[in-house]
């Protein structure tokens, strides 16, 4: 393969046709073409996440130190108690969550904007390198997924994601802030170190199941799931439904039946290893002019378990090979992620051009007087 570089964007000659890989931006004009050339295809929808320097990795605040996940729960649970008339309007602890986010509290949701203007202006507002804007979707690309499940040892899990993700009716990649799932897994982040550890230790030992399960009975777990804990005669995964009844899962159960009394005491693990898009309501001012969505990433489960001699960069790496599950790949070059890069020369250029456009500081950060302050201030010394 023999790589060229022209003005606009890094192709690659592959099989003898030009591929663009990487986008090179220089204009609010020349990103606006790039994107209506994107979003032609109707096949999914679109999220857009800008960042202002090409940092190693897209993973959320709390991956960024050991210390800081294994405190998850504390991280939730001090913020709720240090100012509780904040989160007074949430409903759910997945809408705890969104909020600790946005008032900068590590959490595991990467912010993501349906407006892919929105994605453009947080790649270029600061920074000393170059920008990026990364392009996720909310269907999985099918060959990081296998790749994920390979990795795990649970190769034959595949087949329960093909079975679901082409219904209408389901989809474990796009939820919304009150679903069942989102209250349990926001909730399972309030969990203690040693109730997470018991509780991971189980699920794992589902998925092996269920990867058996699949190899030996060519049946599906989510064929069954709906009627499965009703069922007297579902003895393959009885250790499962015993296992539901534990001091871990209760405990867990009964957080998610603080805000959804009806929440039933049971989950389809099939959820809880895989990324999702998950739409909020706005509560903010901000949240609403920034058309904001989460990318939630999923516990990798190991990095609770004693037993399991894991380094923490490998804990990095399977977070973030959870998230290009979602993430937007180039279709002739599948190794290659589609992104947006805004060279460090064109930012300042750009970030003038966008606030023409009434994408600005006031605009993003609505309830910042203080930003807004200094806007007028640098307004006049500009002069």
């Amino acid at each position: 393969m023999r790589a060229t570089i022209e003005e606009n964007a890094l192709h690659f000659i592959i099989k003898g046709r030009l591929v663009q890989v990487i986008h090179n931006i220089k204009t609010v004009s020349n990103y606006i073409e790039e994107i209506e050339q994107l979003i032609n295809n109707k096949d999914h929808n679109y999220y857009f996440r800008g960042q202002d320097d090409a940092f190693s990795n897209t993973l959320p605040s709390i991956f960024r130190s050991r210390k800081l996940l294994d405190n998850e729960d504390n991280l939730f649970n001090d913020f709720l108690m240090a100012d509780p008339q904040l989160f007074e309007k949430c409903r759910t602890n997945f809408e705890r969550m969104a909020l600790m986010e946005h008032y900068h509290l590590p959490t595991r949701l990467l912010d993501v904007s349906s407006n892919p203007l929105i994605a453009l202006f947080f790649a270029v507002k600061g920074g000393q390198g170059n920008g990026e804007v990364y392009v996720y979707k909310d269907q999985p690309n099918p060959d990081k997924l296998a790749k994920m499940l390979n990795q795990r040892g649970w190769h034959n899990l595949i087949a329960e994601y093909r079975f679901k993700s082409g219904r209408t009716n389901h989809n474990y990649f796009k939820k919304n802030a009150f679903s069942n799932e989102m209250q349990l897994e926001s909730s399972l982040a309030r969990q203690s170190m040693a109730d997470k550890s018991s509780f991971f230790q189980t699920i794992k030992k589902f998925y092996q199941l269920d990867n058996s399960y699949i190899a030996q009975q060519h049946r599906l777990w989510s064929d069954d799931y709906l009627n499965y804990f009703d069922s007297e005669e579902s003895d393959y995964f009885a250790e499962f439904k015993h296992d539901l009844k534990t001091l871990p899962f209760l405990r867990l159960f009964e957080e998610a039946k603080r805000d959804i009394p009806s929440f039933a005491n049971k989950l389809n693990p099939l959820e809880l290893i895989v990324p999702k898009i998950v739409t909020i309501k706005r509560m903010s001012r901000r949240m609403e002019n920034q058309q904001g969505l989460f990318l939630f990433v999923p516990f990798i489960g190991d990095e609770y378990d004693q037993s399991v001699d894991i380094d923490y960069t490998e804990v990095e790496r399977r977070a973030q090979l959870a998230i290009d599950i979602l993430s937007l790949y180039n279709t002739e070059n599948p190794d290659e992620k589609e992104k947006y890069i805004i060279p460090a020369r064109y930012k300042r250029p750009i970030l003038d051009e966008l606030a023409k456009l009434g994408i600005d500081y006031s605009f993003i950060y609505p309830e910042d007087h203080a930003k807004k302050a200094e806007m007028i201030k640098d307004k006049y010394l500009g002069l």
